[in-house]
């Protein structure tokens, strides 16, 4: 601050250079004026720290001054110089703000000591008007940053909170120390099907355990334990959707850290069901082709050797044959009889031969319209001599809107031909054979052969279906392989459940529609 500026109105010359003086020798820079119209032109030119004002002026009188200078935007304090003053103006100065009185004649200790204190309050009014107008920009930049702050963590909240959602693979759950849900995203919502308004405030075990599986709780909490020893845990656990299905997911937990320590737990969850199922279906075609191809190199040599046998069986039953016609009026009945033999071991040879090669061969299949119902009747009709010799008893449960499909009819009676007469076979000391058909949602045929018969093991079970396989005395063990490949021809599937003394149970399905191969 400069040196203090004294605006001093008054009309008397002599009074008015008196007072100037002593301001000015305590330091005052003093602009003097005799009235009202002097005193604003010094003010429009210049400003002033405080007015030393006579009551009296000629024209408008000190109290106008004073409202004027009141009225400015700057506060400038004023000292009225009151000579005989009019108590009723007394009231009238005070509303007006005069800040202070001093009454002629005027005393040089007591006109500095009022411009002092005058000077000093106009500073510290003026150092108050700067300290809050200081205060106010400050505040206005703190709003501005505090702004600019809360669009960039809003903008980086929205973005985070799209990264979460938009990651509809992975559920993302976190959690608080005390295991409670507090993040629960879009992929988390389809995974589980809770919304996140249901999630949130639940624990885990509590949300996807079915309410009182605090096994998975136990899983969550181990995995806690882990992720704090280790930075991260990851493990599988099974949980439950909202509609009761299961389904198996890896789980893989992370600590949320700040300065003060960890504050939560997030976990990523991926379902691994597809990808099991993925990874069994092929699995399962990978053992399909692998089977076909060893059948199909199997049967090929087997088709090799059966053509090799076949002719020189033919050329071994003809000259059988001729040599019985030869020899027959020289020979005993037992000695024909062992030439009877000869021939029957050949026929059964040749018989074998043709199943083999029969095996061997490419299945072409004409599938028609045709009543599967029908076929098993034929089946049992054929099959009712062996039956009857096994004392077994039949029951068949044929549904009667489950029989038409598009089949080829001697293919597949060959097939049921196969297993039905496996299952009669089972029992020779009697029992129960139970077929039955029905449809099913799918649009698939089902059929289901039970017998009561000693049953099978394991292994016995596992390799049913292997070419030249058979647990019978006689048999080549290629019934049920051929079977299961017409089946799959059919594009239809073929499973045996059985255990040793409790009986065989087969089940067939078959699609209503079939493509032409």
């Amino acid at each position: 601050m400069g040196v203090p500026r004294v605006l001093l109105v008054d009309d008397e010359p002599s009074l008015r250079w008196t007072m100037s003086e002593f301001l000015k020798r305590e330091g005052y820079e003093v602009l003097a004026a005799a009235d009202f119209e002097s005193a604003l032109s010094l003010l429009g030119e210049t400003s002033v720290d405080a007015a030393v004002v006579d009551i009296i002026l000629p024209g408008r009188s000190g109290v106008d001054l004073l409202k004027e200078l009141r009225s400015r935007e700057s506060y400038i304090p004023v000292v009225m110089i009151t000579g005989e003053p009019n108590p009723s103006q007394i009231p009238e100065i005070v509303r007006s703000g005069a800040y202070d009185f001093i009454a002629k004649p005027v005393l040089k200790e007591v006109l500095v000591k009022a411009v002092s204190r005058a000077v000093e309050k106009k500073r510290l009014i003026d150092e108050k008007q700067r300290l809050e107008e200081e205060i106010k920009r400050h505040a206005e930049e703190m709003e501005l940053r505090v702004a600019e702050r809360t669009a960039e963590l809003a903008g980086a909240h929205g973005f985070l909170n799209l990264v979460l959602d938009s990651s509809t693979e992975y559920a993302i759950v976190a959690t608080d120390v005390k295991g409670y849900i507090t993040l629960f995203n879009r992929g988390a919502e389809q995974m589980f099907g809770y919304t996140a308004a249901a999630a949130l405030g639940k624990r885990p075990g509590v949300l996807l355990g079915q309410q009182d599986d605090e096994r998975l709780n136990q899983v969550f909490l181990t995995s806690v334990q882990e992720a704090d020893a280790s930075g991260q845990s990851q493990s599988e656990a099974r949980f439950r959707r909202a509609g009761g299905e299961e389904l198996v997911a890896s789980v893989a937990v992370t600590p949320i850290r700040n300065d003060g320590g960890v504050i939560g737990y997030l976990g990523v969850i991926k379902d691994l069901t597809a990808e099991r199922e993925g990874a069994e279906l092929l699995r399962r075609m990978q053992e399909r082709l692998a089977h076909q191809e060893k059948i199909a190199a199997l049967g090929q040599v087997a088709a090799q050797v059966a053509h090799e046998v076949k002719n020189p069986l033919a050329g071994i039953l003809l000259y059988t044959m001729h040599l019985r016609s030869k020899v027959a009026d020289k020979l005993c009945d037992a000695e024909l009889g062992l030439i009877d033999k000869v021939v029957e071991t050949i026929n059964h040879l040749s018989s074998s031969v043709e199943q083999i090669l029969a095996y061997a061969r490419p299945i072409h299949l004409v599938p028609r319209p045709t009543d599967l119902n029908r076929i098993i009747t034929d089946v049992i009709q054929l099959l009712r001599s062996q039956i009857a010799a096994s004392r077994v008893e039949q029951q068949l449960e044929l549904e009667e809107a489950s029989g038409c499909a598009l089949l080829d009819e001697a293919s597949i009676r060959s097939a049921l031909l196969n297993l039905i007469l496996n299952a009669v076979q089972s029992m020779p000391n009697g029992g129960t054979l139970c077929v039955r058909t029905r449809a099913t949602a799918a649009e698939t045929l089902r059929l289901e052969i039970t017998d009561t018969g000693s049953g099978m093991t394991e292994e016995q079970v596992n390799n049913i279906f292997e070419p030249f396989y058979t647990t019978k005395r006689q048999g080549l063990g290629l019934g049920m392989p051929y079977a299961k490949r017409v089946l799959e021809q059919h594009h239809g599937s073929v499973s045996v459940e059985s255990r040793p003394g409790e009986g065989t149970t087969v089940w067939v399905e078959l699609p209503r529609g079939v493509e032409e191969n």
